[in-house]
Parts: C-alpha cells; structure tokens; sequence
C-alpha cells in the first residue's frame, strides 16, 4: 500500500510540473541582423502589426522590410500572431488570399527559429522574431 501511494504522489507531483510548463509562454524577442543600425526605432505592436500585414514596406532609411515567419503550425508563430496580429495563422488566409491579385504576398515562412535566425543574417532589411532564450551575437532585439 506504502508503495502505491508513492508512486501516486509521484504522478500528481510530475501532472503538477507538466501543467505548469505548459502554462509558460516564452518571451518573444523581434531581432533583426546584429550590423543593422535600427537602435533608434522603437517597436510598437502596431508598428510590428503594419509591417507583418505588409501595410508597411519600408524602413525609415528607404530599405524594403523583409518579414520572416515560423510556420503556421509553430507555437510560436500563434502566440505572436495573437499577440502582435490579433488573429491566429488559419484565420488570415482570406486575408492574404484578398491582397494575391494586388501583388502583395505574405512573409515568407520557415521550419525553424534558427532558420529565422540564418534568413535574418542574410537577408538585407529583413526582421523576425525568436524566443528571448535564442538570442545570440548574430541578432539584436527591437522589441
């Protein structure tokens, strides 16, 4: 009986833990290559939300913005969408389905943070964003 009721405590205790991580989102960093002179901008989400909608094109020194998503399927990608687009993935297809025939496409997507990470460093212009956690020398934080 002793060792039954360990074994359930045990389980409660680590149900406890798994509940409480699941509970933690991570802190979202907006990072851009470490040699982009953006220091002096500071990010709001509407500011974030013009250029991840592609209302907003272009840097205030003249350079094309180039957004770079995680997939639609990342968790990531949905607590910044929420957060910054007020919307999840699924629910902007008609969007960027509607601005198709006026050109404008959405940001390009990749598997991983550290593929937004490598599109970032060598891509001129372009912005995404990480967990805080991924930060390294090859990026700087904006928001």
């Amino acid at each position: 009986m002793h060792s039954l009721t360990i074994i359930i405590l045990t389980l409660s205790i680590m149900a406890s833990f798994s509940a409480i991580a699941h509970e933690r989102q991570p802190i979202i960093a907006v990072v851009v290559d470490a040699k982009e002179n953006l220091t002096e901008l500071k990010f709001t989400n509407n500011e974030l939300r013009l250029i991840y909608w592609r209302k907003q094109l272009y840097w205030p020194m003249g350079r094309r913005i180039k957004p770079i998503n995680l997939t639609a399927e990342h968790p990531l990608r949905s607590q910044f969408t929420q957060a910054v687009l007020g919307s999840l993935p699924k629910m902007q297809i008609d969007y960027w389905n509607g601005l198709y025939f006026d050109g404008i496409s959405p940001p390009h997507s990749v598997n991983s943070e550290e593929a937004v990470i490598r599109f970032i460093t060598q891509t001129d212009g372009a912005i995404g964003y990480i967990n805080a956690c991924k930060i390294d020398n090859r990026v700087k934080p904006l928001a």
